[in-house]
Parts: C-alpha cells; sequence; structure tokens
C-alpha cells in the first residue's frame, strides 16, 4: 500500500462516540459513520450505562456491522469515558462524535483526503449546521476558522470570531500518534474539553487545518449540554481564555467588533433581526439555567 509522511493510503479511523440515555438519537449517530462513503473505519462506543433503550440499540448495530463496538459501564462522565475510548482504538486517524449530533455522508472520506494532502496538519475540522431534534435544518451553524488555527492564531481568534469556533469538535479528525503527545481531553474542563485541548495543541506547535464545508449536523434540543450547563460552560471557557492572555478589553472586543466582523464572515449566519430575536430569547433561558 502507497504511503505518505502521514501513514497510509487508506488509514484506518476510529470514531469514538461517548453516551448516556440518548436512545432518541443514538441510531442517527452511529448510522451516519458506518454508511460513510469511507470505509475504512470503526466506530467505539462508550456507553455510560445508560437505562434507557441505547444498549438494545447498540447490540442490534453491532450484530450486524463488525466495524462497530462498545462498551457499557458506569463512568466518571464523558470525557473521561471519550478518554477510555481513544485507548481502545485501533486507527491511525481519530475523531469524536456527541450521540445526538451525526456527520455528512462523506465527511470522513473529506477529511482522510485532507490529513493525506497536509502532511504538516496535526488533523482538521469543518463546518457544523444547526438542526432540530427532528433532524430539520435551523437555518444556520457554526463554522471552523478559515485558514486554521496556529499558534500564532489562536489568541487572535478567541478575540475576534465570536460566531467562529477555533475547531469544531464533532467534525474534527486527526492522526492518533501525533495527538497522543499532546496528552489527553482534560476532565477538569468537563463541558468544553474540546476547546482547552484543541488550543493545547496548537500551543504545542501543532496546526490544525481547516474544511471549508458542513461536515456535521449539531442537533439543538432541550437537554443538550451547553443549555444544562450553560453557567459551567461560561465558567470553564474564562479559566481557557484567561490562560491565553485575555483581559478586560480582549473580552469587550469580542463581544463587540469581533461579533460583528465575525457574523458578517459567518456564510452559515442566521437573517440579522430573526438571529437577533432568538439571541435575546437564548439569553434569557440559559440565565434561568441552573448553577450546579
Amino acid at each position: 500500500m502507497a504511503t505518505n509522511r502521514s501513514g497510509p493510503a487508506q488509514p484506518l479511523v476510529s470514531v469514538i462516540v461517548p453516551t448516556l440515555n440518548r436512545g432518541r438519537y443514538v441510531e442517527r449517530c452511529l448510522r451516519s459513520i458506518l454508511d460513510q462513503t469511507y470505509r475504512n473505519l470503526e466506530c467505539v462506543v462508550m456507553d455510560g450505562k445508560s437505562q434507557d433503550d441505547t444498549v438494545a440499540i447498540l447490540e442490534r448495530l453491532a450484530a450486524s456491522d463488525p466495524r462497530l463496538r462498545f462498551v457499557s459501564e458506569a463512568d466518571r462522565g464523558e470525557v473521561y469515558a471519550t478518554n477510555k475510548g481513544i485507548d481502545l482504538a485501533r486507527g491511525d486517524i481519530i475523531g469524536v462524535q456527541a450521540s445526538d449530533d451525526y456527520y455528512v455522508a462523506d465527511a470522513v472520506e473529506k477529511s482522510v483526503e485532507f490529513l493525506l494532502a497536509h502532511p504538516e496538519v496535526i488533523g482538521v475540522g469543518g463546518d457544523a449546521l444547526y438542526v432540530d431534534g427532528s433532524g430539520k435544518s435551523m437555518g444556520r451553524g457554526l463554522i471552523t476558522n478559515r485558514g486554521g488555527l496556529a499558534p500564532r492564531s489562536a489568541k487572535r481568534i478567541l478575540t475576534l470570531r465570536y460566531f467562529v469556533s477555533p475547531v469544531v469538535h464533532g467534525t474534527f479528525f486527526g492522526w492518533r500518534q501525533r495527538l497522543a503527545r499532546h496528552g489527553k481531553f482534560d476532565p477538569e474542563f468537563s463541558v468544553c474539553p474540546d476547546v482547552e485541548f484543541y488550543l493545547r495543541v496548537v500551543d504545542g506547535g501543532d496546526a490544525i487545518g481547516c474544511l471549508p464545508r458542513v461536515q456535521t449536523y449539531y442537533t439543538v434540543h432541550p437537554d443538550m449540554g451547553a443549555v444544562k450547563y450553560y453557567h459551567k460552560v461560561r465558567q470553564q471557557l474564562a479559566r481557557v481564555y484567561a490562560r491565553h492572555g485575555l483581559r478586560w478589553y480582549h473580552h469587550l472586543v469580542r463581544l463587540t467588533v469581533g461579533r460583528a466582523l465575525s457574523y458578517i464572515r459567518n456564510p452559515l449566519r442566521s437573517p440579522f433581526f430573526p438571529g437577533l430575536a432568538r439571541e435575546i430569547r437564548e439569553f434569557w433561558t440559559m440565565r434561568r439555567a441552573p448553577k450546579g
């Protein structure tokens, strides 16, 4: 098999899916992985001992496709489960997907093509389109920073890209052995481990590429972590921002100039006035979220 600097021409891809009581969504997620146009992959599901029909779904899918493996046992949370899933993975390339989200049909193929063509990067991310619980498009989404993420750009992106993510977690695929040099996801950042980890990667000297296309459908629903743990997300992100040198004036720029510039540059943006009304509603909803 032909090889390049990064690995084999058809590297094995491992997708890790941590889940707990997501029976409503998990089959859609797993089928989006197993039905990818890129076939040389495995799916490792880490179930936290779900009490709904999740395990029955996993048993049925694993019986019909040996590329799906799962573990169902009590764990200490999503970050621990993800790290254990990565330890169990056999692939050259890994990705992590939330069990309520799902990929576009050729997401893995396009990511592998990019990684093989750009051996200078450790991984690649793309864009996410927001959908509701039934999978209907909400007409908006989140994009990965155009041009990717490098050590020199992290602080600038955090300041000037309010509606743009350094890396959209559910779209990321990277070289497992190279990522291992940067450690694992940190349980101290239980609700934003992806932001902390990807910035740690670029702080360590590696670059992350960008695929300017929708790679994942991100499901918005009342039980999603960003809603349930809104205040904890804010607290943990504040620690990440402080680590990267953001002061009060950076946050002022982020909430004004950064918000405006990134809105204009986001091709998946909402129409202005409906988007503003939605943000006001979501702000008050999240302000009432439990503090714990």
